[in-house]
């Protein structure tokens, strides 16, 4: 498959060197293998599939058979597998759940007590470790390691394949230690020992009744998720909390990813069982990354979250602002039979993902791109429409969301040919198809700078995201359209995750694209109109030379009900005085770019002088837009410039969000582990609206269960609410831990704040237990 993954790209790359459009990639598909069909056994994939089942085939396998043939060969008495040695040395040791989780392509150690005293040169031992439901060894899912009875004093953890070294033997007792191939299948596997004696048949089988798990590995250099520092490795693998932009402030969203929290390995592993992945394509990132980006949502075979993006919501359900991390949802997922999660928005998906490929091993982060299009027919541009009277048109238009988060995760990419590796963006909120399912990515960050969109996978979706020009369009009353402008910098600005190191933001824009305006920049958008589905339309050789400079002044300091103020400033860039026709606009609306309900709309007459500006205001009371409100707060304004005299129009939109009230958390910055502390959590309603069916979530990893803490009565102007929760970290913590709440109501949403707090032992002279 990676043969034909290679074959695919440089056919495309003749064809795009040729100047033709690449063919659809049929050839390098997923290895998928629907364990359903063949559970099910119908009649229909008769002749086509073996029908024979699961347990029948480990039943025929001989070698998964436990042995005690009679022979003088060594006897297991028992296994210690260093659980706790071992889970340390793999970075493995916050996990919640118990039992042997290593990482691959590094040696564990295990203490194997026989029967009688090994005989080098009598005994033989060997190691047999399978995975998967249908282990064969002809399909690589059954190793088997022969002992070398000689000990030595060096492990190894540099190895293609499966690699075991003895230790040490003393009496009864053999020590070794054991290395994973770094490009080994993750997941469970079972772990059995042979022995015999040399020239003879008689075999002894002992299966372990404790299985392993097996994780991707980002400090194995032959690993694909291999990150050079360990800085990285701490904040994208091993960080429990994090930040997701939503606004384009300094300080993010705080997130409880909570990786190690149980039952998020459970249910990341289950996934990949559900989504159907072979063996051997749990060996890569890739794979996995495409199977968990599309059961994060539940579009397709019952995913672990749906999507909701509307002004009200069930009675029976979580508002996606409510979340204060990952774990609730899975922990929902997990207990209420693997049925969705009602519901989230990009923000959850994009948090829910980087808990499950952490968990996993696979170094990842959020994301944000603010003003992200949508780009539903691959054109790489993004539509609005006008009237001719300089009225938007809103359900005409293409959607450029306010803000978009998604993910990035860090590996080689094998299928792909050089020049790719790095930081891979993919998607789990549900917006277009990827070979007919609902995911995104994953797609290299330098191939959506230069443009390469005929890479794997879905790169000309991020690029018109990210780097998509807008274009408007001028609608005339026989329904014939016209461009009057094209923005070649409207989207995809103020990229943003959280800084390695600290809560701050860290901005990646330069990792996606080429400063707007650039001469790199339109060389890329050239290259890529000609993957455009509207390639034909030659809208580039069109006069849209802009006049009109508009620069809006929004309200977002207004608190939320509060009378506001809108002022935009329009000048003149032209060589003469035009005489203009003004429309401003106000809608609400979703962070999703799609307008609600509108709000209000005024118009101005104004001559303006050339290299003149003039500012109009447009003043909007409470009580008009009360009723119609998002609770958001988030408002879109639609500005149109129309030249009475030639009948030309330009236009510009601007979304922003009113303030809202503080939440905040009141808890000592050192507690002690395994003692109970409160913490206050305190919201006082500043705004003129009475707040009902209010409720305040709370979470954090290590500290205390979530929780949500109802508020009946309602919250009146100048009210003060103050609830208790208390804390009982299970132990210390070298990297500390963070409480998050937020708070929510009918009315006002998207409230949230968090604290951070150190750990401490109570006795200081035990630190077995920090991690």
């Amino acid at each position: 498959m990676a043969f034909w993954g290679v074959f695919y790209t440089i056919y495309s790359g003749i064809r795009r060197i040729a100047g033709q459009p690449p063919e659809e990639d049929t050839s390098a598909k997923e290895q998928k293998r629907s364990r359903t069909k063949k559970a099910l056994g119908s009649e229909e994939e008769e002749g086509r599939i073996s029908s024979l089942s699961d347990e029948d085939l480990r039943a025929r396998n001989k070698v998964l058979e436990p042995k005690d043939e009679p022979s003088a060969a060594l006897n297991v008495s028992s296994v210690d597998c260093q659980t706790k040695l071992n889970r340390k040395n793999h970075h493995t040791n916050e996990f919640e759940k118990a039992g042997n989780i290593y990482r691959r392509g590094q040696a564990f150690v295990i203490r194997v007590e026989f029967d009688r005293e090994v005989k080098s040169d009598h005994d033989v031992i060997l190691l047999q470790f399978t995975y998967g439901s249908r282990p064969q060894e002809s399909k690589g899912t059954v190793i088997r390691i022969p002992l070398d009875l000689k000990p030595t004093t060096k492990t190894s953890d540099v190895t293609e394949t499966w690699f075991a070294e003895v230790k040490n033997i003393a009496g009864k007792g053999l020590e070794c230690a054991i290395t994973s191939a770094p490009d080994s299948s993750i997941g469970e596997y079972r772990f059995y020992i042979e022995t015999n004696l040399k020239d003879t048949d008689a075999v002894k089988r002992y299966e372990e009744k404790e299985s392993m798990i097996i994780l991707f590995n980002a400090w194995a250099k032959e690993d694909t998720v291999y990150m050079d520092k360990e800085e990285e490795r701490g904040e994208y693998v091993l960080n429990e909390t994090g930040r997701v932009w939503t606004s384009r402030t300094w300080y993010g969203r705080p997130w409880n990813f909570g990786q190690f929290d149980d039952p998020v390995l459970d249910v990341a592993l289950q996934l990949l069982l559900e989504g159907g992945l072979s063996d051997v394509a749990c060996t890569s990132p890739v794979s996995v990354i495409r199977c968990l980006s599309s059961l994060c949502n539940s579009c397709d075979n019952n995913g672990v979250l749906a999507g909701r993006w509307t002004k009200e919501y069930p009675k029976d359900c979580t508002i996606p602002w409510k979340w204060t991390g990952s774990v609730p949802i899975i922990k929902e997922y997990h207990t209420n039979g693997n049925k969705p999660v009602r519901y989230g928005q990009c923000w959850v998906f994009s948090g829910l993902l980087t808990t499950m490929c952490r968990c996993l091993g696979i170094p990842t982060r959020s994301v944000t791109n603010f003003d992200s299009a949508h780009d539903t027919d691959s054109s790489m541009t993004i539509d609005s429409h006008w009237d001719e009277d300089g009225e938007p048109l809103e359900d005409m238009n293409d959607s450029v969301w306010n803000f978009h988060v998604w993910n990035e995760s860090w590996f080689r990419r094998l299928d792909l040919p050089e020049g790719y590796d790095g930081w891979q963006a993919h998607d789990a909120t549900p917006q277009e198809a990827s070979e007919g399912i609902m995911r995104c990515g994953p797609a290299p960050l330098t191939a959506i700078k230069e443009g390469h969109v005929y890479l794997n996978f879905d790169i000309p979706f991020v690029f018109g995201e990210v780097n998509g020009d807008r274009v408007q369009w001028v609608v005339k009353k026989d329904g014939t359209m016209e461009v009057s402008q094209i923005d070649h910098s409207a989207v995809g600005h103020y990229i943003s995750t959280k800084r390695m190191g600290s809560n701050d933001r860290e901005d990646v824009t330069n990792l996606y694209k080429y400063p707007d305006g650039s001469e790199q920049e339109r060389r890329v958008a050239k290259f890529v109109n000609r993957y455009s589905t509207r390639r034909k339309q030659n809208i580039y050789k069109l006069d849209t030379t802009k006049v009109l400079n508009f620069t809006v002044s929004p309200p977002d300091n207004t608190l939320i009900g509060d009378d506001m103020e809108i002022k935009v400033a329009v000048k003149n860039t032209a060589d003469g005085p035009l005489k203009l026709h003004l429309t401003v606009s106000l809608v609400n609306a979703y962070y999703t770019g799609v307008a609600g309900s509108r709000v209000k709309t005024q118009t101005f007459e104004e001559t303006i002088n050339t290299k003149d500006e003039k500012i109009v205001t447009m003043p909007v009371k409470g009580t008009e837009y009360h009723d119609g409100m998002n609770p958001e707060g988030r408002f879109q304004l639609y500005i149109s410039g129309k030249n009475i005299d030639s009948g030309s129009m330009e236009s510009t939109q601007v979304s922003f969000v009113l303030k809202k009230p503080q939440l905040v958390i009141q808890v000592p910055q050192t507690i002690e582990a395994k003692e109970d502390t409160e913490a206050t959590i305190v919201f006082k309603n500043t705004t003129q609206l009475v707040l009902t069916q209010a409720e305040i979530a709370v979470e954090g990893s290590g500290l205390l269960a979530p929780q949500t803490i109802d508020i009946s009565s309602p919250i009146k102007p100048g009210d003060e609410v103050k609830k208790t929760v208390v804390l009982h970290p299970r132990k210390p913590y070298y990297w500390g831990r963070e409480l998050i709440a937020t708070f929510t109501s009918k009315q006002i949403v998207d409230i949230e704040t968090s604290a951070d707090i150190k750990v401490i032992r109570q006795n200081k002279d035990n630190d077995s237990d920090s991690d």
